[in-house]
């Protein structure tokens, strides 16, 4: 039999590593609102709308930046694919075991100021593990130039953890809008450009 020291800690462990549930999303402020503003007016070249009309899953709009990590100025004109798994958690590649190939993928240019926005569904978690699973980015000249985030509302303690001791990983704070639409900003520090 177990102590209670040690089914307290396995208790502890256990909330610890649980994500907080989709309806506690707070709504955007009028700063986030503002800031939503100016990106839905990006031109076309710099939006992408990876996931299909009618594709099934919680709107998703992402708010990017691409910056140079060793001075955070912004990356303008690069070119960025994006691709993530659909609600069930599937790539569904058209090539096996090239992700870059999933049914929901797609390539933005960044503005002058290095943004962008991608406007798509939040995906499931790989092999229909839950919501709220991951975005890869890949910037083409960028070294490394895969890039991947998460949610905050959807990622255990560990997944924080791992992500904080990372330059590749990153973590998006989500906000609703009022049309209900999931809304993050996302910055990504890239080295080569």
């Amino acid at each position: 039999m177990k102590s209670p020291a040690v089914l307290l800690f396995l208790l502890m462990l256990a909330g610890a590593s649980q994500c907080q549930p989709a309806d506690d999303i707070p709504r955007l402020d009028a700063d986030g609102k503002a800031a939503l503003r100016e990106f839905l007016a990006l031109p076309p070249s710099c939006q992408v709308r990876p996931a299909p009309e009618g594709e099934p899953g919680m709107p998703l709009l992402i708010c990017g930046r691409l910056l140079r990590k060793e001075n955070q100025a912004p990356v303008p004109h690069a070119s960025v694919l994006v691709y993530h798994t659909d609600i069930k958690g599937d790539y569904r590649q058209s090539k096996p075991r090239q992700p870059e190939t999933a049914r929901i993928s797609g390539t933005v240019q960044t503005d002058e100021k290095g943004r962008f926005l991608l406007s798509t569904i939040l995906p499931g978690k790989y092999n229909n593990k839950g919501e709220g699973g991951h975005i890869h980015l890949q910037v083409e000249g960028a070294k490394p130039k895969g890039y991947t985030f998460q949610f905050s509302q959807y990622s255990s303690f560990s997944d924080k953890q791992f992500i904080n001791n990372s330059d590749q990983f990153f973590l998006v704070n989500l906000f609703r809008d009022g049309q209900d639409r999931l809304v993050g900003f996302l910055d990504v520090p890239t080295k080569g450009m």
